[in-house]
């Protein structure tokens, strides 16, 4: 009989994950919890950020556990980049347990208005003031950078997914071999009190991306799988700052609160692991019950 201990089912002990955006926000989050329970995270951020100082701090939080972290800096905008960050980790790794799809940037109208209560002509002047481009980077990084991630890791994702087990099995029973990317709440709301319509589209873009990429895989038994954060401290969404734009939201989710680290490494922990090595295809929403707000009506 299997153990249904909780050791048993979310035990991540000596895995191997690669996080992205893991510097900062959301993708901190899960290295922390990732690194805490031992496992060995691989942090992607870009070459501005304090990666060196991170890893540090990181490889502290796992002498317990003897969870670590090792950083490299990647431009997940472009497909070469991705490809010589692949290339270095297949020369330390044989196999990838799991690969945390995380990054995202967020590019807003630089004319802001209130969406929801602007006259046509202050609402079409705020829409056409976003740059063209901005477009394109945000779908390079919130939705193209997930897809080249996933081919250019889908080798070591099989090779995790089909690893032997001590008890006869494969490494897909307890979870390995798994691409989890960070979507968010913002794909499914038709409103807000700010224009995040570049972001949101890509979002929506992402989530389907989630379906497409778990059945070109599904034959290795890689899963794909998305979460749907809402309100998250990170550079994005700087909770309890001064001037920050989702605050009058804030009280109107359920839980009455922003999510925090426990909230986003619980429910990757969950995913990564044997107690959600039957999940695929699939994306959770993390948000507190902002869902269940009825659209437009924020």
């Amino acid at each position: 009989m299997s153990s249904l201990s909780t050791f048993d089912l979310f035990n991540v002990k000596g895995r191997v994950a690669v996080v992205t955006g893991g510097s900062s926000g959301i993708g901190l989050m899960i290295s922390k919890g990732l690194v805490t329970n031992g496992a060995k995270v691989y942090l992607l951020a870009l070459p501005s950020d304090p990666i060196a100082e991170i890893v540090q701090d990181l490889n502290i939080l796992g002498r317990d556990t003897g969870g670590s972290a090792e950083g490299f800096p990647c431009d997940l905008s472009c497909k070469d980049s991705i490809n010589t960050l692949a290339r270095k980790i297949t020369s330390k790794e044989r196999s990838l347990d799991m690969l945390i799809s995380n990054a995202g940037i967020r590019r807003d109208p630089p004319q802001a208005c209130n969406v929801l209560t602007a006259p046509l002509d202050e609402l079409q002047a705020s829409m056409w003031s976003i740059d063209q481009k901005d477009w394109e980077d945000t779908f390079r990084v919130n939705t193209t950078a997930h897809y080249f991630l996933s081919v250019a890791f889908l080798p070591l994702l099989a090779a995790a997914a089909d690893q032997p087990t001590s008890d006869g099995g494969k490494g897909q029973d307890e979870g390995r071999g798994v691409i989890v990317i960070t979507s968010s709440c913002a794909s499914m709301h038709n409103a807000t009190n700010v224009d995040l319509t570049s972001y949101a589209t890509s979002k929506a873009a992402t989530d389907h991306l989630v379906k497409l990429l778990a059945a070109k895989y599904n034959r290795f038994y890689v899963r794909v799988v998305g979460i749907n954060p809402g309100f998250v401290p990170s550079n994005m969404n700087p909770v309890g700052a001064a001037g920050n734009i989702f605050s009058s939201l804030f009280d109107k989710v359920p839980a009455k609160r922003a999510g925090a680290s426990q909230d986003i490494a619980g429910t990757v922990l969950y995913l990564v692991s044997k107690a959600g090595s039957y999940v695929d295809g699939v994306s959770l929403c993390v948000d507190g019950g902002r869902i269940l707000l009825a659209n437009g009506q924020e």
